[in-house]
């Protein structure tokens, strides 16, 4: 898989990274979590995805000087159920 050392946040490039190295020796299509059916395959396409865009980002928002922000938080955000 390819490498984020060039992302435009190197913390979540070097953080991609990581996840990376996880997902790589795992059996193709293996469920990480069976009760979101989240697979091998669901990180390894955003990983992908991520990865074609690494260079996007917020980068055209934010003068050159300015080091990239940083999420207010680690963890995923949590979605309202309905």
């Amino acid at each position: 898989m390819a490498d984020f050392d060039d992302s435009f946040d190197p913390e979540l490039g070097a953080a991609c990274n990581r996840l990376a190295a996880w997902v790589e020796p795992l059996p193709e299509g293996a469920v990480i979590d069976p009760v979101s059916r989240l697979t091998e395959r669901d990180l390894a396409l955003i990983l992908r995805r991520l990865h074609a865009t690494r260079l996007a980002g917020d980068a055209q928002d934010r003068p050159m000087n300015e080091p990239p922000r940083s999420a207010g938080r680690a963890s995923v955000p949590l979605t309202a159920k309905s």
